[in-house]
């Protein structure tokens, strides 16, 4: 019988440690025996024992190990294996348990091990639902010794699930009629914009397009998909002999919000509500096949935006309404919904369409009529009525009723016609569900607006900030969205915020927003080219403004996401268009030649980056960079080939002045960036800023040597030449470390080169348990949302942590709003552990970050992150760093000793090494001057940067890990990876802007950088070898390789790698079941971690003996704040103007609740707890969404941020006024806030936490000034 089971691979070698004495005595008999024979335990065989039930007490597991290694009946190959067991005592803290769930298994030789190897292969030893893992304490177990992995044991009852799946599903629904059309507002009729006649018996039809003969065949049927790679889908086929093509229209069922089944003249039809358009797909019918499915099937299938030329007119406004017109057949209707049922698509409803109508709802006279409409309106109104036109929230006509309202709106103020407008489109989705009409939905939006009390006549600029508008290009529609602050760039800062309307933010991706993912079976390639390609090369048309294609920034590219802009002309510059943008920005000359170099440059002029100090010519100066020639081995090859190494790549020095004039600069703009200076006297400064200057880009540090406004750059910080552009940008300021979480791609590694399961699992407990100590007590629960980044936006942690001084404490476990925003928290941090393998928690420094942040696992205490600088006072030696961490509030931590250092993504395994950090420096030496505090400070000596061996950095701005918990350390370590530098693609002329979007189209079809990292670390989990694999060292490669793809323009191929063949437990996405036979359980360390997490609900159930907020919090401050306002004599102020700042808070809060939602339908919204901690709760069906919740978080906070900033500051008023003043007024708005909770109004919980935040810090300054 061939063997299924695998070893665990990649042990961690270190000497083996005396076995601890069991919970339970050691069994007597023949296990003794082998003990009584001479040999102590040390002189045996030993092989870790890991994943043992913790709470079984130790007779239960022995008996276990017995019946599969020392059975009493089974033939001769089954003989007796004699065995000694010990188990690690349990953790003191964990009262329940009985052990530690690892231990160690002595046997009397390596014969044994390879008897007990074949025998678990095929037994493996199970307790309950652990299964026992096993594993050479070397780590280095032989790949005779071993399988890879086991693969998926499918079970009777998994075997019987699949047969009972294909025959529930084989069945297909013979379809005459597909109609995409509207329904009206009450939902009883329905406009047939496009339809599709499939019978040609069809005489009960609205038959749309003109009968022939030998009509195609349709019919629907459902598919299941692959978990974690493609979801799960209806799809309707239509084909014929007389069409060279057959078409497909797919509809993923998480996008089926509601179905329906009526009839029409004895005829039966389905009706769907899409959260968004299906995708169009074509094949040609009749193609030649080879006889290799690999070759006839793959990308065998082309995308389409649309069916045909008169479906394309209408695609984009009326795609989320489908009604299927199937065969009177009764058995069609009954197995459509027992599939169904079946797959638990949405209940089947009895349909209200009392009316079917033929449409023409969307002709070109009724678009160009809207058009017209608009073009005398300010051009923000017209694209807040171009949004409710393409987002499909309103019809032409509708919008052409609304005309005297707009203009009236209009008249009152562009500002505010605009905030009602980005209101209404908010609302309009519910007006069906609100039962009322959309002009009464309009007047509703617009006095929503007025009750806020704040004039949106005129607009005030924000420092580093622009009002950005978005559109998203969809396969089938153009979405729009916006205005919403973001950080500004150096180019539109240039022109002024009376140009920034005349940039937008374009992105394309597949319906719903997710990027477009590389699909085994349907080639975008020609499609992109066209849907894409047009609109970069030809530009597009916006509420009857063209916008032409500019540029985009580094990051914008992985995202899809691109800058345009409309010409215009301006007071200084002239006439103004993206070509003269270009043009102005410098001098490319150098790297012309390449497209996508040429692009990277100019994405340079494109990054975030905030406004500093501007500079004169002489406070600059150029110094030469730190290199030397060195000889390397390159990949396989033994040769070693000479190669000049940069030891100060990107790295530049700022004087000390300088440096500080900048943090007062930021600290202007971003005062949050300040608010140590008003809790102590003294501040963390940074010592290093990421910074652009001209064509220069990279890292500065502090050189107290340089005197006065200095700053010295390096040629290898040169991108291109701006010299008339002196301004310093600052991309990063480095005033803090960062913490360090494990991901996927480094547990693996670091599984691999020796580290014990029983370091992560330590670590991930650790966690769970920090996690869920969070219910107990309020400072416990801010160290949560700290640690793990929720709830910053609404000051939560401060809030929790203020709660017991105030005697608020029984807020956080009695009131049920606060134990709800506990309960969302820990869901949110159990499920990305378990589901996403990361605790979120920093800002994303690089383009790379987002994927490594979808892998993030747990924290790593007593660990760091920090900028890397180069030793420019050439003090630190070869394989030596220098590294101060200082944190605020705590006195300086000068790392000594042995340090793992490495950056994210490690995907080599020389990725990770060891090195010696120096420790204090000597008093009067040049760091003991100015340490760099939260930076690593590399040598500068050597035959090689060291930098340059961890996944081949630089000091340019890449952050790195300095771990110090010894239990990570590896065993063993691998010499670093050395790659030749990647071959660019050049043109024999200069390149042009068509060039760039060549680039763009084929990056955006063939960036493989995402599927490269995840089949290494598949292919890792199933080789016996992990990492150190040789197939999974050449995708080491090609993800290097695929990492310079931006910058080389060349696409790395993968058609030749091997792929891996099964999917492990760990993979499995939320939506998914992991022990439904199309996952094996892995036995690697991310298997083990995955496993251990069970993750509950969200929902943290009935409080006991709960609290109303407002009598609590009365009784415990109202006596202490009516005393002081008493005392000092000041008034409390009248409640209108706060009854009114709560409109304003609740209206931008729905605003948030629509927009950052994860489905993104009419219908779907965040909750309350989901904004103010910092989450979507919602659940992902595949990896691209993923990815797309992690930008919709991230946004989300920074809205929440901005939001619960301009409220505050209402709140408290003035900065002049007195802490008592402003307790005065943060004390009627939480009356306010109380009131409008009695009244049951939505944002009441988040808009009462904001004032009671308000409250408590007026409180504490005036504890503060008692004091002093």
């Amino acid at each position: 019988m061939a063997s299924r089971r695998s070893w665990q691979a990649g042990g961690r070698a270190s000497t083996p440690q005396t076995p601890q004495t069991p919970t339970t005595p050691i069994p007597q008999g023949d296990v003794v025996r082998n003990v009584a024979a001479g040999r102590s335990l040390e002189d045996k065989y030993q092989l870790a024992v890991s994943n043992v039930p913790r709470q079984v007490d130790f007779t239960t597991i022995r008996l276990a190990f017995e019946k599969v290694l020392r059975p009493r009946q089974g033939p001769n190959q089954y003989r007796p294996i004699h065995f000694t067991l010990q188990l690690d005592p349990p953790d003191p803290k964990r009262q329940n348990d009985k052990n530690r769930g690892t231990g160690v298994i002595y046997l009397n030789d390596e014969r044994f091990a390879k008897s007990l190897a074949a025998r678990v292969n095929e037994y493996p030893i199970k307790i309950g639902d652990y299964e026992i893992l096993f594993q050479k304490q070397d780590g280095s177990l032989s790949r005779a010794l071993q399988t890879p992995y086991r693969r998926p044991a499918i079970s009777r009852e998994a075997l019987q699930r699949k047969k009972k799946n294909q025959e529930a599903l084989g069945h297909e629904v013979r379809v005459l009629a597909v109609q995409f059309g509207v329904e009206g507002r009450d939902r009883r009729s329905f406009c047939v914009e496009w339809e599709g006649d499939y019978n040609p018996h069809a005489a009960n039809t609205l038959n749309l397009v003109q009968s022939q003969e030998n009509k195609p065949n349709a019919y629907l049927k459902f598919n299941e998909g692959r978990e974690g790679e493609n979801p799960r889908s209806l799809q309707i086929e239509i084909s014929g002999h007389s069409q060279p093509d057959v078409y497909r229209i797919t509809i993923p069922m998480e996008q089926i919000r509601d179905l329906e089944n009526g009839w029409v003249d004895g005829v039966p039809f389905i009706m769907m509500r899409l959260s968004h358009a299906p995708s169009f797909e074509t094949k040609p019918q009749f193609a030649t096949l080879t006889g290799d499915p690999k070759k006839d099937f793959k990308g065998s299938w082309q995308r389409l935006s649309s069916l045909e030329p008169a479906h394309e007119r209408v695609v984009g406004f009326a795609s989320r309404g489908l009604r299927l017109v199937i065969t009177s057949d009764k058995t069609h209707l009954d197995n459509f919904i027992k599939m169904s049922l079946f797959v638990r698509l949405p209940r089947l409803e009895i349909s209200s369409h009392a009316d079917i109508a033929r449409g023409d709802q969307f002709s070109r006279r009724r678009l160009d009529e809207v058009l017209n409409m608009t073009l005398n309106f300010p051009w923000a109104i017209r694209f807040q009525c171009d949004a409710l036109l393409r987002n499909c929230l309103l019809l032409p006509r509708e919008i052409l009723e609304l005309k005297g309202e707009i203009g009236r709106l209009v008249s009152i103020g562009t500002r505010f016609a605009e905030e009602v407008l980005k209101h209404f489109v908010k609302l309009v989705a519910h007006v069906y569900k609100n039962r009322e009409t959309v002009l009464d939905c309009l007047r509703r939006a617009e006095t929503e607006c007025n009750d806020q009390g704040v004039s949106f006549a005129e607009y005030t600029p924000k420092l580093g900030k622009i009002p950005s508008r978005r559109v998203l290009v969809t396969p089938t529609s153009y979405q729009l969205s916006g205005p919403e602050d973001e950080q500004s760039n150096r180019v539109i800062r240039l022109f002024g915020p009376d140009f920034e309307e005349c940039f937008i933010r374009v992105a394309f991706g597949d319906e719903g927003g997710a990027l477009y993912r590389l699909d085994w079976e349907v080639d975008n390639s020609k499609f992109l080219a066209k849907r894409v390609g047009t609109i970069l090369n030809e530009g597009l048309q916006i509420a009857g403004r063209h916008f032409d294609f500019l540029a985009y920034s580094g990051s914008g590219l992985r995202q899809h996401s691109m800058w345009f802009v409309s010409p215009f002309k301006h007071p200084t510059f002239g006439e103004v268009n993206a070509h003269t943008i270009r043009v102005g920005l410098g001098n490319f000359s150098k790297v012309i030649n390449c497209p996508a170099r040429y692009g990277a440059r100019i994405s340079q002029a494109f990054s975030s980056t905030d406004p500093s100090v501007e500079l004169k010519p002489e406070q600059i100066e150029v110094i030469d960079d730190v290199k030397a020639e060195t000889r390397l081995q390159y990949g396989d090859t033994e040769e070693l080939k000479p190669r000049e190494l940069v030891w100060t790549d990107g790295h530049g020095t700022i004087s000390t002045d300088l440096a500080d004039e900048i943090w007062s600069k930021l600290c202007e703009i971003r005062p949050k960036r300040s608010k140590y200076r008003e809790e102590t006297e003294e501040e963390v400064r940074p010592k290093a800023y990421q910074i652009r200057l001209g064509g220069y880009k990279g890292v500065v540090s502090v050189d107290y040597r340089l005197k006065g406004r200095l700053i010295q750059l390096r040629p290898s910080m040169d991108k291109f030449d701006a010299p008339h552009s002196l301004g310093i940008e600052i991309s990063e300021a480095f005033n803090r470390p960062g913490p360090v979480y494990l991901n996927r791609p480094l547990i693996m590694l670091l599984d691999t080169l020796g580290v014990k399961h029983s370091a992560f699992v330590k670590l991930q407990d650790d966690a769970i348990e920090t996690a869920q100590g969070a219910l107990s007590h309020p400072d416990s629960s801010a160290a949560l949302m700290d640690l793990y980044d929720l709830g910053k936006a609404f000051g939560l942690p401060i809030l929790l942590r203020q709660l017991a001084k105030y005697g608020l404490q029984d807020l956080h476990s009695r009131d049920p709003f606060f134990r709800k925003l506990l309960s969302s928290s820990l869901y949110h941090v159990k499920r990305e552990l378990k589901y996403h393998a990361r605790i979120p928690g920093k800002q994303l420094h690089s383009t790379l970050d987002w994927i490594v942040w979808l892998t993030r696992v747990f924290l790593v205490p007593g660990s760091w992150m920090v900028v890397g600088v180069a030793d420019v006072h050439d003090v630190v030696e070869d394989g030596e760093i220098f590294a101060c961490i200082h944190e605020q509030g705590k006195p300086p931590k000068y790392l000594e000793g042995p340090i793992l250092i490495c950056r994210s993504p490690t995907v080599h395994p020389g990725d990770v090494q060891l090195v010696n950090a120096i420790g204090k420096p000597k008093p009067g030496s040049p760091y003991d001057i100015e340490n760099l505090a939260n930076t690593v400070v590399f040598s500068v000596k050597g035959k090689r940067p060291l930098p340059s061996c961890l996944g081949g950095g630089d000091l340019d701005g890449d952050v790195y890990y300095l771990i110090t918990n010894p239990d990570l350390y590896p065993t063993k370590y691998e010499i670093p990876a050395a790659y030749e530098p990647a071959e660019r693609h050049t043109l024999d002329r200069d390149s042009t802007i068509k060039d760039i979007v060549d680039f763009v189209i084929e990056y955006m079809t063939h960036d493989t950088l995402g599927l490269i990292g995840v089949n290494h670390l598949r292919l890792a989990d199933q080789r016996p070898e992990g990492v150190l694999d040789k197939d999974c060292l050449r995708y080491a490669q090609l993800y290097s390789d695929a990492v310079d793809y931006p910058k080389t323009g060349k696409p790395v191929k993968i058609d030749g790698m091997p792929k891996p063949t099964d999917i492990p437990d760990w993979y499995c996405p939320e939506s998914a079941d992991p022990n439904n036979g199309d996952y094996y359980e892995s036995i690697r360390a991310l298997g083990v971690l995955f496993r251990a997490i069970q993750l509950g609900d969200p929902d943290p159930g009935p409080t006991e003996q709960p609290v109303n907020q407002e009598d609590f919090i009365r009784g415990a401050l109202q006596e202490k704040v009516f005393g002081i306002l008493s005392n000092s004599g000041v008034p409390y102020p009248g409640p209108n103007f706060f009854h009114q700042l709560f409109a304003r808070f609740s209206f931008k809060l729905k605003y948030q609740c629509a927009t950052y939602s994860l489905a993104q339908s009419a219908n779907s919204r965040l909750n309350e707890e989901e904004v103010i901690v910092g989450t979507i709760l919602g659940k992902t069906t595949a990896a691209n969404e993923s990815r797309k919740r992690g930008i919709l978080i991230e946004r989300l906070k920074e809205q929440s941020e901005n939001l619960v900033k301009e409220i505050k500051g209402k709140i408290v008023g003035d900065h002049t006024l007195t802490p008592e003043e402003q307790l005065a007024r943060s004390w009627t708005c939480l009356d306010v806030a109380w009131e409008v909770a009695r009244e049951n109004k939505f944002g009441k919980n988040s808009f009462s936490l904001v004032a009671l935040t308000s409250v408590l810090d007026a409180l504490q300054k005036i504890d503060t000034t008692e004091r002093d």
